[in-house]
């Protein structure tokens, strides 16, 4: 919805959260012309045009990993990844359910990120918050091992109509706050490419609002 109604209340938000000025962003997914596909494995580098890599994306992780709710690219070559959530507990993953063999790659990637984000050594990124280390873990791979201009947006939906248990922005505000402190998230080169996006589908205007919030100011204890 926000992709394709909302557009410029999410480029402000992700503009606002980066320092970005004068940045165009170009959504590649979900788009109503292609059936709002999400794309995962190499089809999520195809969609964003990125082909030149040191590390290719198998060597780097198994197959069938995360599913992008958003892949976007900027006129000036800026990589977004999203990950969205409309509640609390689907941000609760306890690990991955791959094979043994892909697991231990998993598992060793995920250490790999955790010290690269240079998160606290104590900090365990394989559960419960696997999903969210993933995805933290793919933006490494990108930015990090690969060199390129990427970033990584965590949208969380607030007063969602459609769940169970629907959160307030304080609600979501205080999870992203914890989930941080649990991966030992704090201030690094890799960090600041990282954003939480709360977006509020309850405001009075009939039109979401948003809140951005850069991950270092949000990690802090």
């Amino acid at each position: 919805m926000m992709v394709n109604e909302y557009t410029n209340v999410l480029d402000a938000a992700i503009a606002d959260a980066f320092g970005w000025n004068g940045v165009v962003i170009d959504w590649r997914s979900p788009r109503q012309d292609d059936d709002f596909a999400e794309y995962y494995d190499e089809a999520f580098l195809d969609r964003l045009g990125v082909y030149e890599l040191t590390m290719s994306l198998d060597e780097f992780w198994p197959k069938s990993g995360p599913r992008w709710d958003g892949l976007a690219r900027t006129t000036d070559g800026k990589l977004i990844l999203v990950e969205a959530k409309a509640h609390i507990d689907e941000a609760v993953d306890y690990r991955s359910k791959a094979s043994l063999d892909s697991l231990r790659r998993i598992e060793d990637r995920l250490d790999e990120a955790k010290s690269a984000f240079l998160a606290t050594k104590e900090a365990c990124w394989h559960t419960p918050l696997y999903q969210m280390a993933n995805r933290l873990a793919h933006l490494y791979f990108l930015a990090g091992i690969n060199d390129k201009d990427a970033y990584l947006v965590f949208i969380d939906f607030a007063n969602a109509p459609d769940v169970p248990e629907p959160a307030s922005p304080e609600e979501w505000k205080g999870a992203v706050r914890l989930a941080y402190k649990c991966l030992g998230l704090k201030d690094s080169r890799l960090a600041r490419r990282v954003a939480t996006i709360i977006v509020d589908l309850k405001n009075g205007n009939g039109q979401p609002s948003a809140d951005s919030d850069a991950l270092p100011c949000a990690a802090q204890p």
